[in-house]
């Protein structure tokens, strides 16, 4: 599994009659329960995860877990098993939560939520999939005469297709394994900008498959959006997980022959708007979220990392499909190149 790690210490230390703060250090003496956790924790099916838990002066100890979760505490590490995607009777999403009585007769407890989803992480794609044989990716033309050319990529576990369009030029999706941070231009269209340089590992938390898509106002949303094979299966799209490819990473760092280098003193930005559809092909709702962002002084900037995208407002979806906007823009469109990367998308089958 490869999404970030980021855990946010939770001390919850319950003494008698009254709950401490999480601000409130640990009294000497006293019964205290620490846990390791964000204050949500996702989980693929089946996946294992470890939290270390800290028991001070503490006599015995239980832990609650949601119908089809496995729980189990031992030396000072809480160990959680998701349950197996298809299971009768489980709960896609509950509390984990460790009850304690302390040596003093007081009651301790400290829980989490838990959620779980189906990840494509693309990292069992296969060799034909993959853009290549450069990171400018010449099978993705269809005047590629090697021998894998590219043609769109499904995920057969939650049935999602990633649609494409016979040049790329036209916009699509492809699935990539290149992260060339320092080639400028198109003819690195397919790296994103994460990673160490050119060693394969710039997906999100340094895995090495993600995907990489362009769009072009010209030819619409439709070559750049993702939908369920089944014309009828609409589920919630969770979240996902967004980064700069490299080609628009450096531009919009550095200039290029085509687009200005983003700045501060002039505002600039570049967006994505994601858009959900139902099986009616009607619209739900839509999130939209920077790739750069210059609007303030106290902006991000380029975004240098992957960036989770809560998609749960959209609700449930059979389509999702994605546009771009940017503060430089000239009578032909966009001048900063249109490209942006997607990973780990969390699907709740």
């Amino acid at each position: 599994m490869k999404r970030m790690k980021k855990y946010l210490l939770f001390l919850v230390t319950v003494c008698l009659l009254a709950a401490c703060s999480d601000d409130d250090s640990i009294t000497e003496g006293k019964s205290s329960l620490k846990i390791t956790a964000a204050p949500i924790e996702d989980f693929n099916y089946a996946e294992s995860r470890t939290f270390e838990v800290k028991l001070q002066n503490v006599s015995s100890t239980a832990v609650k877990q949601p119908e089809g979760w496995n729980t189990s505490l031992k030396d000072g590490i809480l160990t959680v098993v998701a349950p197996q995607k298809g299971t009768a009777n489980i709960l896609k999403s509950g509390k984990i939560e460790i009850v304690a009585t302390g040596d003093d007769q007081s009651t301790l407890n400290a829980s989490f939520e838990v959620k779980v989803f189906h990840y494509v992480t693309f990292e069992n794609a296969d060799e034909s999939y993959l853009a290549g044989p450069t990171s400018y990716g010449e099978n993705l033309y269809s005047n590629y005469t090697g021998e894998y050319l590219y043609g769109g990529y499904d995920d057969l576990e939650s049935g999602l297709f990633f649609h494409t369009s016979n040049e790329f030029y036209n916009g699509g999706i492809a699935i990539s394994q290149w992260n060339d941070k320092e080639t400028k231009l198109y003819t690195n269209q397919c790296s994103v900008y994460y990673g160490d340089h050119n060693q394969k590992n710039g997906g999100h938390n340094h895995s090495k498959t993600f995907a990489v898509a362009y769009y072009s106002s010209f030819s619409g949303e439709e070559a750049t959006s993702i939908d369920f094979i089944d014309d009828n299966a609409e589920y919630i799209i969770d979240h996902l997980y967004i980064a700069n490819s490299s080609y628009a990473a450096l531009s919009m760092l550095q200039g290029d022959n085509t687009a200005k280098k983003f700045s501060f003193e002039d505002n600039d930005w570049l967006k994505i708007t994601i858009q959900g559809f139902n099986a009616a092909g009607e619209k739900t709702s839509e999130v939209e979220t920077y790739l750069a962002d210059f609007r303030k002084s106290d902006a991000g900037g380029v975004l240098t990392e992957w960036k989770r995208v809560d998609l749960s407002s959209l609700g449930k979806v059979h389509k999702i499909q994605f546009s771009m906007n940017s503060s430089d823009t000239g009578d032909y469109g966009m001048n900063t190149p249109a490209y942006f990367c997607i990973d780990d998308i969390a699907v709740a089958l």
